[in-house]
């Protein structure tokens, strides 16, 4: 399957926050739909949507978002088009974004191992727990990937 990830048009910036209060990490932590709002306009940020013909899935990017290192701060695939790549063509995107950079990072819930393994398979390494850090009982693991 081919998808299509462009800049997000202002009017998909709700379809995005909608998408991201319903799916985990954010449905765990019971963050609201106007949190959501907000991350997805996070100064300096960039917000991308993946669409097959249909509206598949979104990505946040970061350029200069841990220790002045590009940072993906988000990412949300719909569930009917899970396991059909989409989250890798997106992972694909934000390297092919962050050309030139020495290293990519990105946070994985200790709760969320399909997203864990998706990282993995792209090259991502946990190198750091944050134990308690969002929620008590709930880690986040900071991965890294290098670029160049």
């Amino acid at each position: 399957m081919k998808f299509d990830i462009r800049p997000a048009a202002e009017a998909e910036f709700d379809w995005c926050a909608r998408l991201m209060a319903k799916n985990d990490p954010w449905l765990t932590y019971e963050f609201s739909l106007e949190w959501c709002r907000d991350v997805l306009k996070w100064p300096g940020s960039s917000l991308f949507a993946a669409a097959a013909g249909t509206p598949v899935g979104f990505i946040l990017l970061h350029p200069r978002g841990f220790l002045g290192s590009p940072y993906i701060a988000a990412l949300a695939v719909e569930e009917e088009f899970r396991g059909r790549k989409a989250g890798s063509a997106m992972l694909e995107f934000a390297k092919e974004r962050f050309a030139g950079s020495r290293h990519a990072y990105l946070c994985v819930s200790s709760f969320n191992p399909r997203a864990l393994a998706l990282y993995q398979r792209h090259g991502y390494v946990k190198i750091g727990e944050l134990p308690d850090f969002i929620a008590d009982g709930y880690a986040e693991f900071l991965m890294q990937k290098r670029l160049g």
